[in-house]
């Protein structure tokens, strides 16, 4: 029997993971000495008992009579992690294994989750082939420095994609915010491999915007400045390629980030790069002169993003043309923040996925609309600098169910050329004149992120 986990079984759930894990471990030669990060040895009360109260996870296990024999956790979200699925030694080659993946499956799907991870030992080809016969892809590796092993990516689509809005019929329709896993060290999908599913997807472009030299870039910043640039914009010309061969528009774009903040550019390209090898010691105001003065356009990336590794949310209103309104792939919390910034300052907003792996590209994705075509780089910088406003799309259930605001980060705002703190109470006036629910509100108003969209 497949049932939720209870509190009370939290130790029984570590001794599970442990016990099943103990065999790769034995099996590849890990030790806690060699291996303390390995799930074997680095899984704790402590650890499983966060996932369950802090992360509610959902967490279920395997029973025969009152005994767990089994267990797997999921995060939540569009993109889902499947975690510690494990079986004890004795109780394998019984189906209990494929059960409890099933099982997550269906769990996730409910939850709203449209792609299923997981990361398992590369090396592990036995496991890597069982994934496989449940339709599962293996989609690259990662290395990390507190693991003397490989680790291997695998991912499976839960949810198939629906057609699109049939008002958007006539449209061209682009992907703003893109990453691969030649530019981007966050980055999944090798660039060749985009073209033929936006095309598929009835996309009529994309720019890759992979993160630049402040940023999660993969290319070594050890390289020589012209050797960097290359890497970088290795992703792109592959994609491109690939786009050419079947008529499909591939643009370059850059996302840059400083501390946390984030801004994507357009309208710049390989002899800019070369042309500055300062890049590296820029602050904000040196790059987005220098974009505007090549004739690109600056728009800053989900400015209310909250993650672990931001301490702080800047905004920066000035001398850009605007912000990413919506990102798919943040919280509708951050994203209704962001709308409700713009309108206070009538700033420009486009749309996003922030896609960083294929099986993330379907009907709840964002972009951009226009009714002519974007030709090139320039003409869609060109577009944001005379400020002419696109159609965005995403998908109404972005925002489903969601409560009043809440911002947890300290926020500061750039004001004539310096920082300046932001009080809460001033967001929330922001929140509040643009009609939407500020704190403990159980619910916003019926429509107020269209709302606010055509307001903008």
């Amino acid at each position: 029997m497949i049932r939720e986990i209870k509190e009370t079984e939290i130790k029984e759930c570590v001794e599970v993971i442990r016990a099943s894990f103990q065999t790769v471990a034995d099996d590849l030669g890990f030790t806690p000495e060699n291996a303390p990060g390995f799930t074997a040895f680095a899984t704790n009360e402590e650890r499983i008992g966060k996932q369950f109260h802090e992360e509610k996870r959902p967490m279920f296990g395997y029973f025969e009579g009152e005994k767990l024999v089994g267990y797997y956790s999921l995060t939540k979200g569009k993109t889902c992690e499947l975690s510690n699925l494990a079986v004890l030694p004795a109780y394998r080659h019984n189906g209990i294994g494929g059960q409890l993946l099933k099982h997550s499956i269906k769990t996730a799907v409910e939850r709203g989750s449209r792609v299923m991870r997981i990361g398992i030992v590369e090396e592990n080809q036995v496991l890597r082939k069982w994934y496989e016969s449940h339709g599962f892809e293996h989609v690259g590796t990662n290395k990390f420095p507190f693991l003397p092993f490989t680790v291997g990516m695998l991912m499976k689509r839960l949810v198939e994609p629906k057609p699109w809005d049939p008002s958007e019929a006539g449209l061209y329709r682009y992907e703003t915010h893109l990453h691969t896993v030649e530019g981007s060290a966050c980055g999944v999908t090798p660039g060749r491999e985009y073209p033929a599913i936006f095309k598929e997807r009835g996309y009529d472009g994309i720019f890759i915007t992979d993160h630049f030299f402040h940023g999660n870039t993969r290319p070594s910043r050890e390289l020589p400045w012209p050797e960097y640039v290359d890497a970088y914009m290795r992703g792109y010309e592959e994609a491109k390629a690939a786009g050419d061969a079947i008529g499909f528009k591939v643009f370059f774009g850059i996302e840059e980030n400083f501390e946390g903040d984030e801004y994507l550019l357009y309208g710049v390209d390989r002899e800019f790069l070369l042309a500055h090898p300062e890049i590296p010691n820029w602050t904000r105001e040196d790059m987005i002169k220098a974009v505007h003065e090549a004739g690109g356009a600056v728009m800053q990336a989900h400015p209310f993003r909250d993650r672990d590794y931001i301490k702080k949310i800047h905004l920066y209103p000035e001398d850009i043309e605007g912000i990413e309104g919506i990102n798919t792939a943040n919280t509708a919390n951050d994203n209704l923040a962001a709308l409700c910034y713009a309108l206070h300052f009538g700033l420009k907003i486009q749309a996003g996925s922030d896609t960083h792996f294929k099986y993330a590209i379907d009907d709840v994705n964002g972009g951009i609309l226009y009714e002519k075509p974007i030709t090139s780089e320039r003409d869609y910088a060109e577009r944001l600098l005379r400020r002419e406003k696109p159609r965005i799309f995403f998908p109404d259930g972005l925002f489903a169910g969601m409560g009043g605001i809440k911002i947890k980060l300290p926020v500061e705002i750039r004001k004539n050329g310096a920082w300046v703190n932001l009080s809460i109470d001033e967001i929330e006036a922001w929140v509040q004149a643009a009609g939407a629910n500020f704190g403990d509100a159980k619910e916003q108003p019926e429509g107020i992120v269209r709302k606010i969209v055509d307001e903008l």
